[in-house]
């Protein structure tokens, strides 16, 4: 990371210290306290969040991604590890390949942790500025009251939906998405592309070899942040050869 200024980067570390050892199969679980992942000085990213957030929400859609290439990288390492037993029975260099997949999941694990962090920190800004909001409403016209009530009544009469992944979600925010019949709860955008990665690395893996021929979609392309997480989401798909018509978002 060049581009960094030296100061700035004083904290650049991934810590990864593991809560409990990792025995034969079982991967134990790995320290996720987001707030000592530090990519960057905490004030730092804290100053991002609070003024920028926008650039903060793309600073985990990034970090999400780069941990769905680990992922990958674990399974294209394993492949290759289960090849050398099979073909040769080196032993030893399995070995270097199986724990090296496991340091790579330590920094999977502690790059969710991070972006958990920093997801968190946003939520209290947004907390502060809504309580704001809340100490200046009795200066709001009565007006102005009337308009607040018809939105309140607007969002309480508002039915969840399924869209397929390449329509337009430009303003639309995920309760969840089906895939294969199963519906899966989210969170938010973030939380949808850890899901679906997780879902497609344990539950899809076999298709990313495979010679499944998937008719192409024409995907609506328009510009919003949302669209971006889509695009997101697509290109995970088409990697584990799924249809997109398989693939629907539930959006409120």
């Amino acid at each position: 990371m060049g581009f960094f200024k030296r100061e700035e980067t004083q904290g650049l570390m991934i810590n990864k210290s593991v809560n409990e050892n990792i025995i034969g199969n079982d991967v134990k679980k790995i320290s996720k306290s987001g707030k000592t992942l530090s990519l960057f000085k905490e004030d730092t990213i804290k100053y991002v969040i609070e003024n920028f957030p926008s650039m903060s929400e793309e600073i985990q859609r990034g970090l999400l991604e780069v941990s769905v290439i680990l992922e990958n990288t674990i399974d294209h390492i394993e492949d290759k590890s289960s090849k050398l037993i099979k073909d040769s029975r080196n032993f030893n260099l399995s070995q270097e390949y199986r724990d090296t997949c496991i340091s790579i999941y330590e920094v999977v694990e502690n790059i969710k942790g991070y972006v958990k962090w920093m997801k968190d920190e946003g939520n209290k800004e947004n907390e502060i500025k809504e309580d704001n909001i809340k100490e200046n409403e009795e200066e709001i016209t009565s007006q102005d009251d009337i308009k607040l009530k018809e939105i309140s009544e607007n969002e309480v009469n508002t039915v969840n939906v399924e869209l397929e992944i390449y329509k337009d979600f430009s303003g639309r925010e995920p309760k969840g998405f089906e895939i294969d019949n199963d519906i899966i709860l989210v969170d938010d955008w973030d939380d949808l592309l850890v899901k679906t990665a997780e879902i497609l690395t344990k539950q899809y893996k076999q298709n990313r070899n495979s010679d499944i021929l998937i008719k192409p979609v024409k995907v609506v392309e328009k510009k919003s942040p949302q669209n971006e997480f889509r695009d997101t989401v697509i290109e995970m798909l088409s990697e584990y050869k799924i249809s997109l018509r398989d693939f629907k978002i539930i959006v409120r």
